[in-house]
């Protein structure tokens, strides 16, 4: 009876280790991207939340995955983000754009100068700091934790809504997604972060093309 329980054990055992069981959470890129480039040009045109566009559906909402047993992967849902919508229409998302859109123009002369830059992760940054005095360098600093704080709450709404997870991985992508939207949408000359140590300017063709 002993040896039986030992060979038993043993083959479920194998069964287990033979099987690699690997569960990947769909990610519509695509359809946020689309809203990322929706949202930043409403906030830096001054459009706000006039004539939103409500082909952003909430009620499509599908949050897709796919099992990936050993070699071979199992479609448990379609991975196609073609009839996904991602909505932007919460009353949440809609009360930032307009947030955004009053205090960009608060913003926009300092991204003109250079002071302030756009992040690599979506995230505005107070780059340079030279010759600014105690109480100029309080009203900035102030102006980008605010708009940070904005553009945080908006990601997580996004993900939220459309029923993907909140967590900080997905949050991070959404702001490489929306990082990439804002440098669409700059200005000639506007200052935008390549990497941890390297800045670049918008050039007049890019701005030019992205209009």
């Amino acid at each position: 009876m002993q040896k039986r329980r030992v060979i038993t054990f043993l083959l479920g055992w194998l069964c287990v280790s033979c099987v690699s069981l690997t569960v990947n959470v769909y990610f519509p890129t695509s359809q946020i991207e689309k809203a990322a480039e929706e949202i930043e040009d409403r906030v830096r045109t001054g459009k706000g939340i006039e004539g939103l566009n409500s082909s952003f559906d909430p009620a499509i909402r599908q949050q897709k995955r796919y099992i990936a047993i050993g070699i071979d992967a199992v479609s448990a849902y379609a991975a196609d983000d073609s009839d996904i919508n991602i909505d932007i229409n919460t009353p949440v998302v809609k009360a930032i754009i307009e947030s955004r859109t009053k205090r960009f123009k608060e913003i926009d002369p300092y991204m003109a100068d250079g002071t302030f830059g756009e992040g690599m992760e979506g995230y505005l940054v107070l780059r340079k700091k030279e010759g600014l005095d105690l109480k100029t360098m309080t009203t900035l600093k102030k102006l980008v934790l605010e708009e940070n704080k904005d553009r945080e709450k908006l990601y997580l709404e996004i993900l939220r809504a459309n029923g993907l997870d909140a967590d900080e991985k997905n949050l991070k992508r959404v702001g490489g997604i929306f990082a990439k939207a804002i440098r669409k949408k700059l200005k000639e000359g506007r200052w935008y972060q390549v990497d941890e140590d390297t800045w670049a300017q918008q050039t007049k063709e890019d701005a030019e093309k992205n209009k």
